[in-house]
């Protein structure tokens, strides 16, 4: 297959809307893309490009991309944040929702930095508590210089047989530059959002609630990152 063979692909892969999910967890839609595209693994061999990894992110909505959920180190340390900065919403109920930045403190006293790769969570109380770079991997660390980087509207539950997906959009990525992801932390282009609170229901209610913070950032912003990016489709 030649790029100009699997661009053709891919637009044929456009047309045909919403295709139910190949497999029935996060990475269905890696695994739906690889089938559409008859590919075995997650690389593509392109004698006029060479080997290309393949990559497909879920656009939500604003066409925010979610690189990645993850609780923080070292382990039960949420625990420990959730009761120092806890607070009572509306509902008379107990939460930690926070959207953190690299740029200025925000009301909880949160701030991110990059440093000793580790996104850090810097606090008023000085608690230890970061995010190893690591969790980034699918995204940032590739086996090969070049992503081919494929974007779906979805439809239906995720991570389920009834999730679908419409592939919009596919881009060629080269050179990640890791001083532009720096500066995304520091200019607020990633968002972090901690998101712990209580169940609201069932047996549970009223326990504690850890849904994992989530690390967000606008799809022009991602592309932004790599100093060479082409739009196939």
């Amino acid at each position: 297959m030649t790029l100009s063979q699997l661009i053709d692909k891919l637009k044929q892969i456009k047309e045909e809307g919403f295709i139910a999910t190949h497999r029935t967890n996060d990475t269905g839609i890696g695994k739906t893309l690889e089938d559409l595209l008859g590919v075995k693994e997650n690389n593509l061999r392109l004698p006029d490009i060479g080997e290309i990894e393949l990559k497909a992110k879920r656009i939500e909505s604003k066409s925010m991309l979610t690189l990645a959920t993850k609780s923080p180190e070292p382990k039960g340390i949420n625990r420990v944040l959730f009761e120092r900065y806890k607070y009572l919403d509306k509902e008379g109920s107990y939460n930690l929702h926070s959207t953190v930045y690299g740029s200025r403190l925000n009301p909880q006293g949160f701030k991110i930095s990059l440093r000793d790769n580790k996104l850090i969570l810097e606090n008023r109380n000085n608690i230890e508590c970061y995010y190893p770079i690591s969790i980034f991997k699918d995204v940032l660390l590739s086996k090969s210089n070049k992503i081919l980087l494929a974007f779906a509207e979805t439809k239906g539950e995720r991570k389920t047989i009834n999730e679908q997906f419409h592939f919009i959009e596919a881009y060629l990525l080269s050179d990640l530059n890791i001083n532009k992801f720096q500066k995304a932390v520091e200019l607020d282009k990633l968002k972090v959002d901690i998101r712990i609170g209580v169940y609201r229901s069932g047996k549970n209610k009223g326990k504690y609630h850890d849904h994992g913070t989530g690390f967000r950032i606008s799809k022009r912003d991602f592309l932004l990152l790599f100093d060479n990016y082409k739009q196939l489709i």
